[in-house]
């Protein structure tokens, strides 16, 4: 996806949803960060594909805005350096919705639910928070060779870390979705991407413990 087709889709939304954004200001400033010359995987990708899974599922999901935006704005600000890029985002995410004529309520469950992709394991509040957490960690369960390329292009975002700190982090994160009882929340992403997504992560954290 470039970035004129992407702010073709924004049009589309303010649309869609009722929203006005003034000269689209804040759908180019959203499209800009996400086409960033460091955007490996946290690009328009990977916005991409999330809308991609988003219209696949919908006729499961009650609140289309609210995972429509929380795409938008997920990783609108990324530094991989920095630990608050989710907050960031999640604030950037509420005040820009309001501005665009969202009710208040609309913006506060697109920052809850940024907020939530810091830290997958949590779920989020609903149905609807659990199948958008599936929906952007389903990288994990692809075919081995997407997976790999996956692993690259966060390594690529992570070009200033010292290999060994790399290592170590990768590890951590590894482990961690290992150690949970599942790692997808929906039924119809446990059915497709865990299996998968458990023979990539174990793989990876054998290359890693040499």
């Amino acid at each position: 996806m470039n970035r004129d087709y992407a702010l073709t889709l924004w049009r589309a939304d303010l649309v869609r949803f009722g929203l006005e954004d003034r000269q689209l200001q804040t759908g180019k400033a959203v499209i800009a960060n996400h086409a960033g010359w460091l955007r490996r995987y946290h690009g328009l990708e990977h916005l991409a594909f999330l809308f991609q899974e988003i219209e696949a599922h919908a006729d499961r999901i009650k609140d289309l805005p609210r995972l429509t935006y929380a795409a938008w704005f997920q990783d609108a600000i990324y530094k991989s350096w920095r630990k608050d890029n989710e907050a960031r985002s999640a604030g950037w995410a509420q005040s820009a919705l309001v501005e665009m004529g969202a009710d208040a309520e609309l913006a506060r469950r697109v920052h809850m639910l940024i907020l939530a992709t810091a830290d997958h394991a949590g779920g989020g509040h609903d149905a609807d928070d659990a199948l958008f957490l599936d929906m952007d960690c389903a990288i994990l369960g692809t075919s081995a060779e997407q997976y790999d390329r996956h692993v690259r292009q966060v390594r690529q975002e992570h070009v200033w870390a010292p290999g060994g700190a790399f290592r170590k982090g990768r590890l951590a994160f590894v482990s961690a979705q290992l150690d949970r009882p599942a790692i997808f929340h929906t039924e119809p992403y446990r059915q497709r991407f865990e299996a998968q997504a458990r023979a990539n992560l174990e793989r990876e954290r054998a290359a890693l413990s040499r």
